[in-house]
């Protein structure tokens, strides 16, 4: 039983294998649940392609999100030549790589000082440097929770509330800057009151 808890959801990595391996361009993988930073257990996919055409991750991505859950869509997918074998023949887990997450190459800077901040939040909220504004919160390794942190640290950047759907639907800073244009002012912060003493 490979069954284990992943923020409060029980994942059983077998089941996104089955998936993943269904995909036409995928030959072989495996998922891991990997804690690479202490108390942040992240599902993880190791791929081979099944042809000599590079395998195009988001698509991979894309695919399995239509057809998992959430919770089950690994945040991390690596591309390996072939998967690491022990001396009988079994998966050897110690030898998959970590995952590299960076940002996209090809996306755009920043056009203005909203976009700027918000890719400042991606970089402080997803540890990953140099976000542009055409980035998948979700590719970059976010999840629910850190999607809340993203909200709290926006709250006091902009002074609105935005709200998890927006971010899980727009998942870009360009998709989150037309969400600030119609998100309604923050919340106030909860302060700690003083029980009055009953006489």
């Amino acid at each position: 039983d490979n069954e284990v808890k992943i923020r409060g959801f029980r994942v059983e990595p077998g089941e996104v294998e089955t998936v993943l391996s269904r995909h036409p361009a995928v030959s072989q993988c495996a998922v891991l649940v990997r804690e690479d930073q202490p108390g942040d257990k992240r599902l993880t996919a190791y791929l081979v392609a099944s042809g000599p055409e590079e395998l195009n991750c988001a698509g991979v991505r894309r695919w399995a999100a239509a057809r998992l859950p959430d919770y089950l869509v690994p945040p991390a997918f690596v591309v390996l030549a072939e998967l690491p074998r022990t001396s009988n023949g079994k998966l050897d887990r110690k030898a998959l790589p970590a995952p590299q997450i960076t940002a996209s190459a090809t996306s755009r800077p920043p056009r203005n000082e909203q976009e700027k901040t918000l890719c400042e939040l991606y970089t402080e909220v997803l540890g990953v440097p140099g976000v542009g504004i055409d980035d998948d919160f979700f590719t970059l390794g976010g999840h629910s929770l850190l999607v809340t942190r993203l909200i709290s640290k926006m709250r006091k950047a902009f002074g609105v509330e935005v709200t998890i759907q927006a971010v899980f639907s727009a998942r870009t800073v360009a998709g989150l800057v037309e969400e600030l244009a119609t998100a309604g002012p923050a919340r106030p912060a909860l302060r700690a009151r003083t029980r009055p003493t009953e006489s």
